[in-house]
């Protein structure tokens, strides 16, 4: 019976420490994953990120903001209007995704540009970079699609030291309570 509870205490910890380090380990990064599409971000602080940004590059943006996009998908112009759709999202850390902006429609366009605000929820960490931003968009078969790995300006705060302080202290408990004691 101890050994079923120190396996499950050892299984919990190691899911703690994965979601840490995927929390604060990942560098930011932009990657074409699908199709041939450009598109284009500027922030406010002026940070530009690309579809053929170096995956080496660290984009770091402000947690609220007005970005100016622009995007192309490599289509003639269509004659009638035809169904297209596609959004922003980020992956959160602790699972699940936000839905920053998305779209469909008809439109004989193949090309947006403008002006998209938004505001970070609390939820989302602050400073500790590794969030993965993929936009999508599909219209007459063609699917384009980029992931982008941004760090988000801020502190993480005093809810991450109190994660790092608790993940601390049950690990410490964890090796403690598989110990053999002395009989």
């Amino acid at each position: 019976m101890y050994r079923r509870k120190r396996l499950a205490a050892v299984g919990v910890l190691f899911g703690m420490v994965v979601l840490m380090v995927a929390m604060v380990a990942a560098p930011a990064s932009a990657e074409v994953i699908q199709g041939s599409c450009t598109g284009k971000a500027t922030f406010s602080n002026g940070v530009t990120v690309t579809h053929s940004s170096s995956l080496d590059e660290v984009f770091e943006v402000p947690e609220e903001d007005t970005v100016a996009y622009e995007g192309q998908i490599p289509i003639p112009k269509a004659d009638e209007p035809e169904p297209f759709s596609g959004d922003v999202s980020v992956r959160l850390p602790m699972g699940g995704s936000w839905v920053v902006e998305d779209w469909s429609g008809e439109t004989v366009e193949v090309s947006a540009s403008g002006n998209h605000s938004y505001e970070v929820p609390a939820l989302v960490p602050r400073g500790t970079g590794g969030l993965e931003v993929t936009a999508y968009h599909t219209q007459r078969g063609q699917v384009c699609e980029v992931a982008v790995s941004l760090a988000l300006a801020g502190s993480p705060g005093a809810a991450a030291a109190a994660a790092t302080a608790g993940t601390a202290v049950f690990g410490a408990g964890t090796l403690l309570a598989g110990r053999r004691r002395a009989v």
